[in-house]
């Protein structure tokens, strides 16, 4: 998953020139964003979190499959106002992956998500299947991935990238799989965003 950058990388942003990365000109806020849920152990908390903090704004990019396997986990993501968006129906590697069965994932994934906008796994995505999806998808990457899922990372390390990245209009990465670092981030990373005036924005509604 874009291995070792916290920030999208600047050349890569080249290749994909439609696609949102962060929110220009927005001085005011800043965008959370979940990757791989909805699952029993870390959707629940993060939203407890999220009612706890009064955020009332963030997206939720969720793999089809663990909507099914999981409906009262994607319910829960609705009934607080939070908004469903499109990681496919399986974790597919667009690098990895034929155009033809990449392409058929991803609307597998809308369908049962009901959202255009949708995030590659990984951040992998072909010019050949980026062509084709941008007709009918939103493409949403991030400005600023926290790696929570890296168990050899230290929090605090996390955070210190957090601090020195963050910035007006940034679309921010954590993960609702169960992650036992992704808890103390979002607290943390939420006490960070308040403390320089930021807000809390939906990606799907502002883009």
């Amino acid at each position: 998953m874009m291995t070792g950058f916290f920030r999208f990388p600047g050349f890569a942003r080249l290749l994909y020139r439609e696609a949102v990365f962060r929110m220009p000109g927005d001085q005011g806020k800043v965008y959370i964003t979940f990757d791989d849920g909805p699952t029993p152990e870390g959707t629940e908390k993060i939203i407890e979190i999220l009612k706890k903090n009064e955020i009332g704004k963030a997206v939720f990019f969720c793999n089809g499959l663990n909507i099914l396997k999981y409906p009262r986990q994607s319910q829960m993501i609705s009934e607080n106002s939070y908004s469903v968006a499109n990681h496919g129906y399986h974790h597919l590697d667009g690098w990895k992956s034929r155009r033809s069965d990449y392409i058929s994932n991803c609307m597998k994934g809308s369908a049962l998500s009901g959202s255009v906008f949708f995030r590659p796994p990984y951040g992998h995505l072909s010019i050949p299947q980026y062509v084709i999806l941008k007709k009918s998808m939103k493409i949403v990457f991030w400005d600023l991935l926290l790696h929570d899922y890296n168990t050899g990372l230290k929090i605090d390390y996390i955070m210190s990238k957090a601090a020195k990245l963050i910035r007006p209009g940034s679309l921010i990465v954590l993960h609702d799989k169960g992650n036992k670092s992704t808890p103390e981030v979002l607290k943390r990373l939420i006490g960070l965003c308040r403390s320089r005036g930021y807000d809390f924005g939906d990606i799907t509604s502002d883009a």
